[in-house]
């Protein structure tokens, strides 16, 4: 019988305890009187494009729409020996039916400096999901033109009758050159017709990250966003532990 060592055995247990989050936030969702999914304009997540709180759902926004959104807050470095102050600013413009293009910028990871310029990011819609409960189907990149932190992905958004809405999708990127593929899933839920609870993740051979947040909509193209990165402080993760609060505005102007 292989025994484990202590880190194999962390990251075991930090495994089943993130799939344990995402299951209780499952649960949770039928614990609290049904709410029919809102209508409500797609809002970007940290990293730019619409989705949940750190990874990107296959809702598209539509033709001639966008939308802007910016989170501040803390990034706490390893063992909480420090913080950094931590930004982002992004927009998003459905450019043509079925496709949103948008930019991303903030501060660098782990550095507090503002980095120059933006990355960009792209989506594509696969389905046109005109049912009351679809099924969506996106592809996309994100961080186009950065040298470390380019992904591409293929996700699916899944309206549930019974009120959350569940996101599931492959992502790969290339640290150091290398494909890494990961796998990502998240889960949406209406607590009312206003506010919203959100937890995601992504999980490959040596990364894990789980997410977290909630959307406070005020109306239904504009909210204010709460997100909790790398809840376990994972070193391999995408992003450095965080904590943000935010905003998201569609057709402001």
């Amino acid at each position: 019988m292989k025994i484990l060592n202590p880190e194999s055995q962390a990251s075991f247990w930090i495994l089943k305890f993130g799939l344990w989050v995402c299951f209780g936030f499952w649960i949770l969702s039928f614990g609290f009187q049904v709410w029919a999914y809102p209508h409500i304009f797609p809002a970007p997540a940290v990293n730019g494009p619409s989705g949940v709180v750190r990874i990107p759902s296959a809702d598209v926004i539509p033709y001639k729409n966008f939308n802007i959104g910016a989170d501040f807050g803390a990034t706490f470095l390893p063992e909480f020996s420090s913080t950094e102050s931590t930004v982002y600013y992004k927009m998003n413009l459905g450019t043509f039916h079925g496709v949103e293009l948008g930019v991303v910028g903030g501060t660098e990871k782990d550095s507090g400096k503002i980095r120059e310029g933006v990355f960009i990011n792209m989506k594509l819609s696969l389905s046109t999901g005109e049912e009351p409960y679809p099924l969506l189907l996106a592809i996309g990149v994100e961080n186009l033109f950065s040298y470390t932190q380019t992904d591409v992905y293929m996700v699916a958004t899944k309206y549930l009758k019974q009120g959350p809405r569940l996101t599931f999708g492959f992502m790969a990127d290339f640290p150091e050159d290398k494909f890494r593929p990961l796998g990502m899933a998240g889960i949406e839920i209406p607590l009312a017709e206003t506010l919203f609870l959100a937890s995601d993740l992504l999980a490959g051979e040596t990364l894990f990250q789980v997410d977290a947040g909630a959307r406070l909509y005020f109306t239904p193209i504009f909210s204010l966003n709460f997100s909790a990165l790398n809840l376990f402080d994972n070193t391999d993760a995408k992003d450095s532990r965080a904590a943000l609060v935010g905003f998201s505005w569609a057709n402001p102007f």
